[in-house]
């Protein structure tokens, strides 16, 4: 019965979609120029399809996220020893499916890695039973990392948002009833509509570009976007967002009327980028770095950033077979501080006075540092 109510709901909202002339395809939205009545929303749970695998929660695609909040919910029923289960997928280089499947008894998490699609891997079904998981932040990635396990301790998931890591990162949008306003950080140009028209050249700090770019990963924005560009509502603000990534763009159009998670998701990295572009300030911002201590040499330390805590178990180790260059982090040295109060492994937030000079590792005078849990 369940079963047969789902394909009814199913080819109703495969109807609705056929008839809405507003939703875009692959991202790029096109509008019609009229207005349309406001059809009533049909809730469905949207679920990453990976042909040959069911109940998929989280897909992995060669870092592409899809369904991330479910990890993220499922981190927060261990916390509260809500029972749960989760299903993640990774696609191999070569397109082939690898299961982790989470278990959560409310004491105990169980890990079962499947590679028995991998045409490529071990073939095997590997089940540890885990302590805890963990969910480590840095301010350009995310890991969640089983721990206390039977076996290894396992990375089950990372979301990456480097934005220096990319060739090319520049946005454009433009809002407003007519989109009369531009925030464009590829010809550095502000433009704002207000009773007499103003535009002057800006700058948006790197912070705040590496904060659009986090925020445009976890919305999945390669992905395509079911979102709308006109509604019945007079009082609406209108949107057209470019996102320049590397050698290609991506265009987005849509209103503010448009209540979908999509729509939600955009808008609120639009409304983030407008309340920045009238907060710029023209002093300098400082550098903050973040990182494991790896070596205490003189009145230095050494850190590798951005590390989570198993890769500073891989790279510890390796440190002194490998050179830094080779490894794939950011190294700097830290100077100016008492290494007494440090110790190998401990992760340390710090600010920099000036600039790092020099690169892997590179070197900073150290303003302010502090031990993080």
């Amino acid at each position: 019965m369940k079963r047969l109510l789902y394909i009814c709901l199913l080819v109703m909202v495969t109807a609705l979609t056929a008839c809405n002339e507003n939703t875009n395809d692959g991202g790029t939205i096109h509008p019609v120029g009229v207005e349309e009545e406001k059809q009533p929303d049909v809730k469905e749970e949207s679920k990453p399809n990976v042909p040959g695998v069911k109940n998929v929660d989280v897909l992995n695609t060669h870092g592409q996220i899809q369904g991330w909040e479910k990890m993220a919910e499922f981190y927060q029923n261990m916390r509260i020893g809500t029972v749960s289960e989760l299903r993640i997928v990774h696609y191999t280089t070569e397109g082939d499916p690898i299961l982790t499947d989470l278990t959560y008894n409310g004491e105990s998490l169980e890990v079962k890695y499947d590679t028995t699609q991998d045409n490529f891997g071990s073939g095997e079904v590997i089940t540890n039973t885990c302590g805890d998981l963990i969910e480590e932040t840095n301010p350009t990635n995310v890991s969640y990392i089983a721990v206390d396990c039977e076996g290894l301790s396992r990375e089950i998931l990372q979301i990456s948002y480097n934005m220096s890591q990319q060739d090319r990162f520049e946005v454009e949008l433009k809002y407003g009833k007519e989109l009369e306003n531009e925030i464009n950080t590829l010809t550095n140009t502000l433009k704002q509509e207000t009773d007499t028209q103003a535009e002057s050249d800006f700058d948006l700090p790197d912070t705040v570009k590496q904060e659009v770019y986090k925020k445009l990963v976890f919305a999945n924005y390669l992905a395509e976007k079911d979102i709308k560009t006109t509604c019945s509502t007079k009082d609406n603000r209108n949107y057209y967002l470019k996102v320049y990534i590397n050698g290609g763009d991506r265009e987005y159009r849509w209103a503010s009327c448009d209540e979908s998670q999509d729509a939600q998701n955009l808008t609120e990295i639009a409304e983030y980028m407008i309340d920045q572009s009238t907060n710029i300030q023209d002093e300098e911002l400082d550098i903050t770095v973040q990182g494991y201590v790896l070596e205490k040499k003189d009145d230095m330390i050494l850190i590798g950033q951005e590390l989570n805590r198993l890769d500073y178990e891989w790279i510890k180790d390796e440190l002194q077979h490998m050179e830094l260059e080779g490894i794939g982090f950011d190294f700097t040295y830290l100077e100016g501080i008492s290494t007494d109060e440090f110790s190998l492994g401990n992760k340390i937030r710090a600010t920099i006075e000036g600039s790092i000079k020099g690169s892997n590792p590179g070197k900073a005078m150290v303003k302010e540092i502090e031990k993080l849990e």
